[in-house]
């Protein structure tokens, strides 16, 4: 139970797959230079700091916006904001400088970064320490160290496989529902799931950092989360885990060897994008048998 003493902060969150069926068709706009507008984020921050919000995520990873600017992948720009690592930052920097003026003394700034785009020719971890280290310096209070490109490995974020026929079954656009339906399996690949997936990568951050690192990925269980701490994290986040059991919290501080249920069917992540998000354990309405099947097969893979 000594690891159940500890002040352990459970933040939520999930990945999203978002517009990777347009990125993979090409689609995209250049953001000319003066439409960036970081002082946004600023005033976005300072109205959650006025609203008694004791903390702000910054999210620079997943492939939005500010991990497209450091990605190489998707920043293909030849001006100031491209090309080197260095120049590939300075968006970044430009954001954290506004949030930081905006949260002032008594408000943390959390950034969610990759540790690894997840794959060929996006961020590795020779440049994502880098990224750490520079937001270490801009006075982040604590880094989510995550991994994964919506448009281009989503299941690298959540790992497992996506139920593609769930996926499309909630979808109201007939001919995206049979796009995906036909195409989905290529447009994303599924990746093994292991619990804490992201630990081996995320421990080489925690000997480079000396700043608080919140760990997130594959946690399902009370034994892995104190193994976690023990390794130097200072909080771990959850998202399925909570889904699956909202109440698995409170039950580890009662069982060493408390494990929640979910079972990475990722039906949960297949219907978000169309309707609410919920585990597959605790619907009252029935599934259609077709989705069932899926779900039994995804899940008797492990």
């Amino acid at each position: 139970m000594s690891n159940m003493k500890k002040k352990i902060m459970i933040l939520t969150g999930a990945g999203q797959i978002g517009m990777a069926i347009a990125r993979r068709m090409g689609y995209g706009k250049k953001i000319v230079v003066g439409d960036l507008n970081p002082e946004s984020t600023e005033a976005v921050c300072r109205i959650l700091n006025e609203a008694g919000f004791d903390a702000v995520e910054i999210h620079a990873g997943h492939g939005y916006l500010i991990s497209q600017f450091l990605s190489p992948s998707t920043n293909h720009r030849k001006d100031e904001f491209g090309g080197s690592l260095e120049n590939r930052m300075r968006f970044m920097d430009m954001v954290m400088e506004e949030v930081m003026k905006a949260a002032g003394s008594d408000m943390a700034v959390l950034v969610k970064m990759n540790m690894r785009d997840g794959f060929r020719g996006g961020m590795e971890i020779d440049e994502t320490m880098q990224v750490a280290k520079r937001l270490e310096c801009s006075g982040a209070h604590g880094l989510v160290l995550s991994g994964g490109f919506v448009s281009k490995a989503p299941m690298y974020v959540m790992r497992g496989e996506m139920p593609i026929r769930s996926m499309t079954h909630y979808m109201t656009c007939w001919w995206l529902k049979y796009g995906v339906r036909m195409a989905g399996r290529w447009m994303i690949p599924s990746v093994p799931f292991k619990e804490a997936y992201f630990l081996e990568d995320a421990l080489k951050f925690r000997a480079e950092l000396k700043m608080p690192l919140i760990y997130v990925g594959g946690l399902v269980s009370r034994a892995k989360i104190d193994e976690v701490l023990d390794n130097g994290f200072e909080a771990v986040q959850m998202a399925r885990a909570l889904l699956n059991e909202p109440g698995f919290v409170n039950r580890m501080r009662k069982e060493e060897n408390a494990r929640c249920n979910c079972r990475h069917s990722n039906y949960c992540i297949a219907r978000m994008y169309s309707i609410e998000m919920a585990c597959h354990q605790h619907l009252q309405e029935e599934l259609p048998v077709c989705l069932k099947k899926e779900i039994e097969k995804i899940e008797a893979k492990g």
